[in-house]
C-alpha cells in the first residue's frame, strides 16, 4: 500500500499538514471498499470515490495512481489481513486442533465485523482475470501460501501423534471449505451466526473425523 513519503512529515507546513495525507489515503481506501463491495469495481467511478471520501482526483492519483491502484492496495491489505490470521494461529502454543480453533474463531470474528471486506475479496477473486494486472495481488499465490502453511502444521501434528495419518491436500480442502462456507453464508445471508462455539464445534467435527 502506498504511504506518504517521509519528506512530507518534514515540510514547512508543520505536523497538521503531515497528518492529513495519511488520513486522506486511509479514507480513500475505506470509501472505495464500501463502494466496490456494494456496487462492484467496474461500476464505481473515480469521481464517486473522490466525492464520497471528500478528496480531489489529484489526491487519489497522488497516493494510488489510478482506480486500479486503489483496488490493488485494498486487495493487498485484505490478503495481508487474512495471512496475519493464519500465521498468528499457527504460531500460537497448543495442539494443532487448538490452533485451528483459534484460526476459526478469528475468521468468524473478521467476517462478523468486516462483512464488506469479505464481500469485496470474494468479488475480486471471482472477477475476470484481466480486472487487475499486478503481481501484488496474485490470488493463487496467496491461497497456495495459506494452504501450504496449514498443511505443514497438519503434517507436523501427524508426526507428533496428534492426528492420524491422512491425505494432507484433502484435509485442507475440507478445512478451508468449511470455514469459507460458514463465513460466506453469514456475509450473504446472515447465517449461520458465527459464534466462538460454532467455530469450536466445526473444528471438533473435522478433527474427530480425521482421527476416527
Amino acid at each position: 500500500m502506498t504511504s506518504p513519503s517521509s519528506s512530507a512529515a518534514a515540510d514547512h507546513h508543520g505536523t497538521n499538514r503531515a497528518a492529513h495525507p495519511s488520513s486522506s489515503a486511509e479514507r480513500i481506501l475505506r470509501t472505495a471498499l464500501d463502494l466496490f463491495a456494494v456496487k462492484g469495481y467496474d461500476a464505481t467511478a473515480v469521481r464517486e470515490i473522490c466525492e464520497a471520501a471528500g478528496i480531489t482526483r489529484p489526491t487519489l492519483y497522488h497516493f494510488y495512481g489510478s482506480k486500479e491502484g486503489v483496488l490493488e492496495a485494498l486487495v493487498a491489505s485484505g490478503f495481508s489481513h487474512f495471512r496475519t490470521m493464519v500465521e498468528g494461529a499457527i504460531s500460537h502454543d497448543g495442539t494443532f486442533r487448538d490452533r485451528v480453533k483459534l484460526l476459526a474463531r478469528a475468521v468468524f470474528d473478521s467476517a462478523t465485523r468486516q462483512p464488506r471486506l469479505w464481500r469485496f475479496i470474494h468479488g475480486f477473486v471471482w472477477a475476470p482475470p484481466a480486472t487487475v494486472r499486478s503481481d501484488r495481488v496474485n490470488c493463487t499465490e496467496f491461497y497456495d501460501g495459506m494452504v501450504r502453511a496449514l498443511g505443514a502444521a497438519a503434517e507436523e501434528a501427524v508426526r507428533f501423534g496428534e492426528l492420524a495419518p491422512g491425505p494432507t491436500g484433502t484435509r485442507m480442502l475440507v478445512l478451508m471449505g468449511a470455514l469459507s462456507e460458514a463465513a460466506t453464508g453469514y456475509v450473504i445471508a446472515g447465517r449461520p451466526e458465527l459464534t466462538p462455539q460454532l467455530a469450536d464445534q466445526l473444528v471438533d467435527a473435522i478433527f474427530d473425523g480425521w482421527n476416527r
